[in-house]
């Protein structure tokens, strides 16, 4: 068995967290919190991130921004606090959002995949905002995340919508609810929405914006492409598990599709915003002046970089494990606006345990990203790099080292994902990319650089050492010799 961590060290954290509770800080801090969280969206394909195309921007002119209507994606990112280099700790829905949601690896929480179910004594961000006296809501456009995934604890309302314009639903639902609250007198309110949005099949619905029908599906296609391939499951699932080739042009329409996909989302976005911030209303209310905004992904999408696969879920690259996060509340968020250090899903729920002055509960291994982005004088910030995995078999470390950032993946058991869609997805035992100069991972230079491979190998093992494993995370024989090969674990050890 693996090491567990000691009480001394959640000790630590724990001061390193709320250690300086009692200092002032600079500006208003914000009366309620609004999580929003969309599926497979890649941080690369917003225009926020420089993505090439305008998929996170909407144009307005001074005057609406004045109004407050300056609500896109792209003005969360400008006005509040963008990390550039964020990641979930797995591609996949379940087990990221209960990272996000319990400060924890899915190897600590013990959701490796979708439809693993969070335990029942879980300690929770619903339920850490519950217990200090907010009003809490959710609602959810993803099937998975339902009461039953139990990620609905501390939720004073959860629901969920399928069918057509689910992501709509989730809105109206949410603005329902919100008009049964006292928002002047009542409690504080934080409420979660998640918006499915670019996930599989890629088919965006028109909209109606401003008065006008926007075609999303067709808003970054080229109108002169005349071939067959679409973003629908059955063309790209048969393509992927049939090997079929796709030139430069189907791709293109393909991620095109995608593209509007992240479009619409932005729209829907910008609408229920504005709608909550009440810029619309007879007498503006500009509620998001007391609100905290949180703005994550759960994964991305691996759009054909790796084994010709489409989806997210057998991925170990940065394509699916680079996400997006952005804070947002211009009256205390006093400091940085674009952080450039390594942060993971884990570390949303202790940053919000912080800005709210909420103690934590149970052992949590993220760490509060205030530091980064406040000037209250604080502890100094712990840079780690970020891991992630595939279930707990296969092992993903993006890291900062010597000046250069890498990802190292190391698959001790030569293993290929077992996720749908069927296909083959195949994952070196040891592979090293240099991100600076490949960025979208495809050269394997394990063997130029040994020394900083091992290196970074002795990182995931030293990780893996120091993890809280849940009963269901419980390590394989075959990762136990690995480990034991690097020094880390003698077998037969307790």
């Amino acid at each position: 068995m693996l090491l567990r961590a000691s009480s001394a060290v959640f000790g630590a954290l724990l001061l390193a967290i709320f250690g300086c509770s009692e200092a002032k800080r600079p500006g208003t801090p914000p009366k309620n919190l609004i999580l929003i969280t969309v599926d497979t969206l890649r941080a690369d394909h917003l225009s926020s991130w420089l993505y090439g195309r305008p998929t996170s921007f909407v144009p307005t002119n001074e005057e609406e921004r004045g109004k407050g209507i300056a609500l896109a994606i792209d003005d969360l990112a400008g006005a509040g606090v963008m990390f550039r280099n964020a990641f979930t700790p797995r591609g996949q829905t379940t087990p990221a959002i209960a990272s996000l949601m319990t400060g924890r690896s899915p190897l600590e929480h013990g959701v490796l995949k979708n439809g693993n179910v969070l335990a029942e004594d879980a300690s929770t961000l619903a339920e850490r905002f519950q217990d200090a006296g907010f009003a809490t809501a959710g609602f959810t456009s993803n099937a998975l995340l339902v009461a039953p995934s139990g990620l609905g604890q501390g939720f004073d309302v959860f629901e969920n919508f399928d069918g057509e314009d689910r992501d709509v639903k989730v809105v109206t639902g949410a603005m329902k609810w919100l008009g049964t609250q006292d928002r002047d007198e009542g409690p504080p309110l934080f409420l979660w929405i998640h918006l499915m949005g670019p996930h599989l099949p890629y088919a965006a619905p028109s909209m109606l914006v401003g008065g006008a029908e926007l075609n999303f599906g067709t808003m970054f296609t080229d109108p002169d492409y005349a071939g067959a391939a679409n973003g629908s499951r059955d063309f790209l699932d048969d393509a992927y598990l049939n090997h079929k080739p796709l030139n430069g042009l189907d791709v293109n329409e393909i991620v095109a599709q995608y593209d509007g996909e992240v479009a619409r989302i932005n729209h829907i976005v910008r609408t229920f915003l504005q709608l909550y911030s009440g810029v619309y209303e007879a007498t503006p209310a500009h509620r998001l002046d007391d609100t905290a905004i949180v703005f994550a992904a759960d994964h991305g999408e691996e759009l054909y970089e790796h084994s010709g696969y489409w989806a997210h879920s057998k991925s170990v690259y940065s394509s699916v494990l680079h996400v997006p996060l952005i804070l947002h509340h211009p009256g205390s968020l006093t400091g940085r606006r674009v952080v450039d250090e390594l942060v993971t899903l884990e570390d949303v729920m202790p940053t919000l345990l912080d800005w709210f002055r909420i103690a934590p509960q149970s052992r949590i291994s993220g760490r509060s990203l205030l530091p980064l982005v406040d000037t209250y004088e604080a502890l100094e910030f712990e840079s780690r790099p970020a891991m992630s995995a595939w279930r707990n078999r296969i092992f993903s470390v993006r890291a900062d080292v010597d000046g250069g950032s890498w990802r190292l993946v190391w698959n001790p058991e030569n293993l290929q994902p077992e996720e749908n869609p069927p296909g083959d997805y195949n994952i070196p035992e040891l592979a090293l990319f240099d991100v600076s100069a490949d960025p979208k991972e495809q050269r394997n230079v394990a063997n130029d650089y040994p020394e900083l491979a091992k290196r970074l190998q002795a990182a995931i093992a030293e990780w893996l050492q120091n993890q809280d494993l849940a009963a269901a995370a419980a390590t394989s024989a075959e990762l136990d010799a690995a480990l034991a090969g690097l020094g880390y674990l003698e077998i037969g050890d307790e």
